[in-house]
């Protein structure tokens, strides 16, 4: 079976526990690669050095069937267009794009987030600062799956996140659901 294709974005600062289970969760049945505006090297929030493996302009919208964002500081791409321009156009080819922590300011930014309940862990006075966000949409939720393509949670949520994102695309068994939790390892049974 050919594994689908899926894309993590990556910039300096990002931060890697967020996505860690959700990339480990999509492992069997897609392909990762990282994405940036260039091939150099990123640090990511805990020091884990991320070489890209592809390019916003290598990138072909039509080959990835998933977008992943993790939080981290926003502020190394805060004044980049291409990601803003890149990420409107994997949605609007009705992909499926998961934001965690800070992340969705990304989407906020790429106008993703006009009339759709979203979540963000920023608080009031910063997304009031940054512009982009639409308050009447805010919701302070665990995650927030505002459509069949467009998913946003807060940082402490990973698991949840990595689940949801997950029963977005597969099919998710209660074993993995079981595990990730941290609940029950089947496998040990």
């Amino acid at each position: 079976m050919d594994k689908k294709r899926a894309l993590l974005l990556v910039f300096e600062g990002y931060c890697e526990f967020e996505i860690a289970p959700a990339i480990s969760m999509i492992s069997n049945r897609y392909e990762l690669f990282t994405i940036s505006n260039n091939r150099e090297a990123v640090r990511s929030e805990a020091g884990l050095l991320t070489v890209p493996t592809i390019t916003f302009s290598e990138a072909n919208v039509e080959d990835y069937e998933l977008l992943i964002i993790p939080g981290g500081d926003m502020l190394p791409i805060v004044n980049d267009e291409k990601y803003y321009q890149w990420v409107h156009d994997f949605c609007g080819k009705k992909r499926v794009i998961a934001a965690i922590c800070s992340g969705p300011y990304v989407l906020a930014r790429s106008n993703l987030l006009e009339s759709i309940p979203y979540t963000v862990t920023l608080s009031k006075e910063q997304r009031k600062f940054l512009g982009v966000f639409k308050e009447a949409y805010f919701t302070y939720e665990p995650i927030v799956r505002s459509s069949p393509y467009i998913l946003t949670a807060q940082g402490h949520a990973y698991v949840e996140f990595a689940i949801e994102l997950n029963k977005m695309i597969n099919n998710v068994s209660e074993a993995a659901v079981d595990f990730y939790r941290g609940n029950k390892n089947h496998f040990m049974e």
